[in-house]
């Protein structure tokens, strides 16, 4: 698991905690799927930021 995964997998549990349905996006691993959403992992992480979830 790289640092990227950790980071990322911290602001899955911090949004998933706040009610936001999180998933890996089917077609791309490296996509994120946020209330139906499709992102990155840094926009991930910017949207568990922006919401105070996570330290920026």
């Amino acid at each position: 698991m790289t640092m990227n995964d950790d980071v990322n997998g911290e602001a899955v549990e911090a949004l998933v905690a706040v009610g936001y349905m999180v998933e890996r996006f089917d077609e791309d691993p490296g996509l994120w799927r946020v209330n139906g959403e499709v992102m990155t992992g840094a926009e991930l992480l910017d949207v568990a930021q922006r919401m105070g979830l996570m330290a920026g």
